[in-house]
């Protein structure tokens, strides 16, 4: 042995060789010095006992990291789903990764060196040393392989994430919605706050505004604990919602347990954090407390955020703070929609200039709307083709690309919505009217009256309530808005177009609804379209002459008010119409109804007020189910057959201002006149609108049980005999609907006496009364006694030639008058409106004692020439109007009146 390796060593090089004649090492000498013994023993017994070779080791490394390998990918793509679902990878599995990573890495290096170092050329033998190495090394990553194929076993490769306390939302840009924007951040930082109430209609912006609000407002609030914005609660339950909140907290639960259960776990959690609730677009009340979330109390951080279309709804859940979202004003809708267009395609041309103003005046600042239209619009470049698209906006808007699925059905989910068919029918009814008209909750509440809407009533008072309930359900929903506290109301442009949508079967059947008021119509439509349509309307045109006998079967409801060249229906004209239940003639020139009227056996509504009509014909009885007769300023109309009116048994609703007055108490027979009886014989009558001639049946209508107190207006026109009223006292006891009364055209008559008769209740004999009009008395003045009038809302004096002062007072105890002259008089509390017209003699409105009317708006001032001083007070006045020469006429007194500082001059034209 000794000699061995003294041989070796004293060889430098040597040449080992191993049992292969391939295998071979070149061992310099600096390569043995220090090894130990053994291993240069080891070495020289290569010839008898050989080491494995590293690749057998490698081959078999390359197996087991090959199998580790598909695992780590079958893990990585487990982590990667679940992180794509909002869960957090545990902290096992990422260790595991990390180390078959760092095993790949050091098996690359190790293949690497085995491939440097023993893929030689032929003829080189290998170092001994580096094999070794290497297949020890190959061995330790073999052993290392098992144990991470052992511990590569995982049940669940993720956990759910600990929930961030806020979370960014999809948003679009919003336009012209800062100065709401700015309200929400004053609600939201206001302690005293807990719930707000976002509402306005579809498509106006508020998932925008929420949205914008969350992102750019609630991210950088730190002292929050969580966020939660849950959107489309249109379609979600109470543990849908339970659900989404749950996903947030980061909780889970098994599905076995109750709703209740389930709204404890969120109570409990919620109860401790900081939190903000937003909830988008709400269509139903929601408890809170059956979902589990807290209500917050005064003076907490906490905030709960829903936005919605029906502002009753805010109402509903408590709401005090709600914020509508507005349309969108002229400026900023212009902006918007010149955007979405293109400046440069807006400018090309004035006529596309011109063009697009009409369109965003017919999208009525509705962003949806408005950038619909844009978007369609935004490649056209002519003239034409814009022309065309106002067109089309007028006629059937559906046309345009995008109209039904972005506008249209948006808005359409307002009007499903509505608990009920018969408001959905009220809602309807607004788009037979002209885009943008205002309507009067008095016109809208006849025409409901006549087609059945409104039936079950016993009086005006409550047809009038059910009319107003109807309108709020329809504001409240964004369906139709108030337009001021008188009572009218007007549709949406947008939401007007997508209701004559719905009626025209979804735009299959276009002439279905043909809606063309103000049209500038000069003729009757087609044959055509009165054969397909089931309601007309062609009011406010110019149309002459009608079609002598059209084919209408399916016709229900037909409008040709206010086309004054109408002079005649012809003959045949109702022959093939069946079906029609409404029919409004109101305001054309007809002078005679023909006799196939009779053919109209379901009409239910008949309005001929305005016209020139002379007499009633006869088979006017034939129509059994008439419920609303609109007689009103037909002042030519001076016969109507005896029994005629009795035999309209289910007349609900018969209006005759300015018309018909030659009533007598009893039957007179000999066509001298109408009697009362054949009123009082309408069982169903609940609003009778009356003109009286005579004092005789003035008393008799006065005492009757059925006739006074549905008497809404009342129009006494001469009544020779009558000498004077007394209000309310005079009017009996009954007449509590009396909303209008109007004394006209009477020599005889000297005095309207305002005062009570000492019954307690004097104040509410006549509840109702509005407005009280004095025309053409020549000798009249206006006596008060007493205010018992307490409601009245307007005055109005006309020709009464022999008044000279407005007020004269009657007073029971001189010392009483002389404590009113100090402290002024208020004969109408309620007062917002005074007209005085053709009053040659009138000099002053009172005597020394001053007129105080707290609520007096405008008064109105025409021909009065003797009228030097008005010794009123009116703090909220707001205008007078008057000729210019009058006004500086005026004589004023120290304290003589106090007006508004904001009263503005009129001038009359």
């Amino acid at each position: 042995m000794g000699f061995l390796c003294k041989f070796w060593c004293s060889w430098t090089p040597m040449i080992l060789f191993s049992a292969a004649p391939w295998d071979c090492a070149i061992l310099r000498h600096q390569d043995i010095v220090g090894l130990p013994l053994c291993f240069i023993y080891g070495w020289s017994l290569q010839f008898l006992w050989p080491l494995p070779h590293p690749s057998g080791f490698l081959d078999s490394l390359a197996v087991e990291i090959h199998e580790l390998k598909s695992k780590r990918d079958d893990i990585e793509r487990d982590v990667s789903r679940a992180r794509r679902v909002g869960k957090e990878p545990r902290s096992q599995v990422l260790w595991w990764l990390d180390r078959v990573e760092l095993l790949e890495t050091k098996f690359a290096k190790t293949r690497r060196e085995f491939e440097r170092r023993f893929m030689l050329p032929g003829g080189f033998a290998v170092n001994i040393l580096s094999s070794y190495r290497l297949s020890v090394r190959a061995n330790e990553m073999i052993a290392e392989a098992c144990y991470l194929k052992s511990k590569g076993s995982f049940n669940q490769v993720a956990n759910r994430a600990a929930p961030n306390h806020f979370e960014e939302v999809p948003s679009a840009p919003t336009v012209g919605m800062d100065a709401v924007l700015a309200q929400l951040k004053q609600a939201v930082e206001d302690d005293a706050v807990g719930l707000i109430g976002i509402y306005g209609m579809g498509g106006v912006g508020k998932t925008a505004l929420l949205s914008r609000f969350h992102n750019e407002f609630l991210a950088d609030a730190t002292d929050l604990d969580m966020v939660i914005f849950i959107d489309s609660c249109r379609d979600l339950d109470v543990e849908s919602i339970q659900n989404k909140i749950r996903h947030r907290l980061g909780l889970s639960w098994k599905k076995s347990k109750s709703q209740k259960e389930k709204a404890s776990m969120l109570y409990k959690v919620l109860f401790k954090m900081k939190f903000v609730l937003i909830l988008d677009d709400l269509w139903e009340p929601l408890s809170l407390q059956m979902v589990g979330i807290p209500i917050p109390k005064q003076g907490s951080s906490c905030k709960i955020m829903l936005a919605t279309r029906i502002e009753e709804l805010c109402d509903q859940m408590d709401v005090k703070n709600k914020i509508k979202v507005d349309l969108l004003p002229w400026d900023t809708a212009w902006r918007l929609f010149a955007d979405k267009v293109g400046e440069e395609t807006i400018n090309s041309d004035p006529g596309i200039r011109h063009q697009a103003e009409i369109l965003v005046k017919k999208c009525g600042g509705l962003p949806v709307a408005l950038i619909t239209v844009a978007r369609a619009l935004a490649s056209k470049r002519s003239v034409d083709e814009w022309k065309h698209a106002v067109t089309i906006m007028g006629n059937s808007p559906v046309q345009l690309p995008g109209m039904a699925e972005q506008v249209f059905c948006s808005l359409k989910l307002s009007y499903d919505h509505l608990p009920s068919d018969t408001l959905r029918s009220c809602a309807m009814h607004f788009a037979l009217y002209w885009e943008g008209c205002r309507l009067h909750k008095n016109l809208i509440q006849e025409y409901w009256i006549g087609e059945g809407i409104l039936d079950d009533f016993k009086d005006v008072e409550q047809a009038n309530n059910k009319a107003c309930y109807f309108l709020g359900i329809l504001s409240s929903a964004s369906l139709i808005e108030r337009v001021d506290a008188d009572g009218y109301t007007r549709m949406h442009p947008m939401v007007r177009a997508m209701a004559l949508w719905i009626a025209c079967e979804f735009g299959k059947k276009e002439n279905q609804w043909f809606v063309r008021e103000r049209e500038g119509l000069m003729e009757a439509p087609e044959a055509e379209t009165w054969r397909s349509a089931a309601r007309m309307a062609l009011g406010y045109n110019s149309i002459t002459v009608l079609p002598e006998a059209p084919e209408s079967l399916n016709l229900v409801s037909l409008k040709l008010k206010s086309n004054f060249g109408l002079e005649r229906i012809p003959d045949g004209f109702f022959r093939f119409m069946p079906c029609l239940v409404a029919l409004d003639l109101h305001s054309t020139s007809i002078k005679e109804i023909p006799s196939g009227i009779s053919n109209l056996q379901r009409l239910q509504f008949l309005e001929l007020g305005g016209t020139k009509l002379k007499s009633l014909p006869k088979e006017l009885a034939s129509l059994k189910n008439l419920k609303y007769l609109g007689l009103n300023w037909t002042a030519e109309l001076a016969s109507i057959p005896e029994r005629l009116i009795q035999s309209l048994s289910e007349l609900r609703v018969l209006r005759m201002i300015v018309s018909y007055s030659s009533w007598k108490a009893i039957p007179a027979g000999g066509g001298n006149g109408v009697s009362l009886r054949e009123l009082e014989a309408l069982k169903r009558l609940r609003v009778l609108d009356i003109t009286v001639g005579n004092a005789s049946a003035f008393n008799m209508l006065t005492q009757s049980q059925r006739l006074a107190p549905a008497t809404a207006a009342l129009l006494l026109k001469g009544c020779p005999g009558l000498t004077a009223v007394e209000l309310p006292s005079g009017l009996g006891r009954s007449m509590k609907s009396l909303k209008w009364l109007r004394l006209s055209h009477s020599t005889e008559l000297e005095g309207v006496l305002i005062a009570g008769d000492g019954r307690e209740n004097d104040g509410a004999a006549l509840p109702e009364l509005e407005n009280l009009v004095l025309e053409c008395l020549l000798k009249a003045k206006i006596v008060w006694r007493s205010s018992c009038i307490q409601h009245l809302r307007g005055l109005y004096i006309y020709g009464c030639s022999g008044m000279e002062q407005l007020i004269w007072y009657k007073d029971d105890d001189e010392s009483d008058a002389e404590n009113r002259g100090r402290r002024g008089v208020s004969p109408f509390p309620n007062l917002k409106q005074i007209a005085f017209r053709g009053l040659p003699k009138l000099k002053r409105v009172s005597d020394e004692r001053q007129l105080v009317f707290p609520l007096l708006e405008s008064i109105e001032v025409a021909e009065c020439p003797q009228l030097k001083k008005l010794n009123l007070v009116a703090e909220k006045l707001r205008e007078i109007r008057c000729h210019r020469s009058w006004w500086d006429q005026l004589e004023w007194e120290d304290d003589a009146a106090r007006f508004s500082p904001q009263m503005i001059l009129k001038p009359l034209n």
